[in-house]
């Protein structure tokens, strides 16, 4: 599978600013007790579902961007159709 790196940076840019260390306590996620995590802002058991072994650190950029390229294609396609809207796929839709 290939992954352009404008879906990676467009997800990071709008999940967490480019911030690895981020963790988002204020939405829905964050109420019920599983705040989003890291660049690419994955809740911990989305996070532990897709990470591969040896990448389990939700903080570590390369295992959140692992994470949660593996999610997004499988919930989405691939994370290029996780960031596609009707402006054609320059505006931010989220996972």
């Amino acid at each position: 599978m290939q992954v352009s790196h404008d879906a990676i940076h467009i997800t990071a840019m709008n999940e967490s600013s480019g911030d690895p260390t981020a963790v988002n306590l204020y939405d829905g996620n964050a109420a019920a007790g599983h705040p989003s995590i890291g660049l690419m802002r994955t809740i911990r058991p989305t996070f532990d579902a897709y990470a591969l072994d040896g990448h389990r650190d939700i903080y570590n950029p390369v295992d959140n961007i692992v994470a949660a390229v593996r999610y997004a294609t499988a919930t989405y396609g691939s994370p290029e159709e996780a960031v596609a809207s009707e402006c054609g796929g320059s505006c931010w839709r989220g996972y």
